[in-house]
């Protein structure tokens, strides 16, 4: 994946480091021109990594072009129009996350301008999930599984009702709730997409003798006893620490914090 996708997955690095450091320069200026720069960072070095991991997957969905001999695609030859549309959909299931977070998590003005705007991307959102779910029974062989085994329709299924209680939510102002379905709704998306490929990793557009899959691309047992053992060990730890920041953030941003500290907006 990072030989074949290399030029996009260094832009999606390079976004994502310009995008940490802005967060932190952004407040060391002391003029408007300053900020604004820092501001369209932040912007960009969000949504060209949403845009192209959705483009990413997009490409491994419907397959690579790719052989004995190694991939034969370019960086423009990625941006197809199935490519395109999946990567659409990756940044409105993340902006719509973001400002369901954003409304919850912060008060007054901005909360309301928050669970505005996720009205108006909830809309957007629904018909990039329609037009993906359409275009994909043509552009992939993703639903072979399903077909096969249609117990496993109950996954998109699944993410399809989180999308609507999204929509439920919100609109009643329980914005936890609405975040969580979003959340349900991402996690539900990544599951349909790994049922639909297994047991590849990446398919072979050109011809599926030379797909990449779970069995000719697992390495040894060994090591995959030494990580599974590292997994059990670490992942346990990673998930309390993200509780314990959680918790230590819990509250709500007011404006009395905006205005005590002007920066932070």
């Amino acid at each position: 994946m990072f030989s074949y996708l290399y030029s996009a997955l260094l832009i999606i690095l390079f976004a994502l480091i310009i995008r940490g450091v802005a967060f932190e320069f952004r407040g060391k200026g002391g003029s408007t021109l300053w900020e604004k720069s820092w501001d369209a960072a932040i912007f960009f070095g969000s949504f060209i990594p949403s845009l192209l991991f959705g483009v990413a997957f997009g490409n491994i969905f419907q397959g690579l072009p790719m052989d004995g001999s190694g991939y034969h695609g370019t960086l423009l030859s990625l941006l197809n129009p199935y490519g395109i549309l999946t990567g659409v959909l990756f940044v409105l299931l993340f902006l719509q996350h973001g400002v369901l977070w954003i409304a919850m998590k912060t008060d007054g003005e901005l909360s309301l301008r928050a669970a505005r705007l996720s009205v108006r991307v909830w809309s957007g959102l629904l018909a990039a999930a329609v037009l993906f779910l359409i275009y994909t029974a043509f552009a992939t062989a993703l639903y072979r599984n399903f077909m096969d085994v249609p117990a496993w329709f109950a996954v998109p299924a699944a993410a399809v009702a989180s999308l609507l209680a999204v929509r439920i939510f919100s609109g009643a102002g329980s914005y936890s709730r609405a975040f969580f379905a979003s959340c349900s709704t991402i996690v539900m998306v990544i599951f349909t997409g790994i049922i639909g490929l297994y047991p590849n990793l990446i398919p072979s557009r050109i011809d599926p003798a030379y797909s990449l899959t779970i069995f000719n691309s697992s390495s040894s047992i060994y090591t995959l006893k030494i990580m599974t053992a590292v997994v059990l060990l670490f992942v346990p730890v990673v998930i309390g620490y993200q509780i314990w920041i959680y918790r230590i953030f819990r509250a709500k941003v007011t404006p009395r914090d905006i205005e005590s500290s002007p920066e932070a907006y």
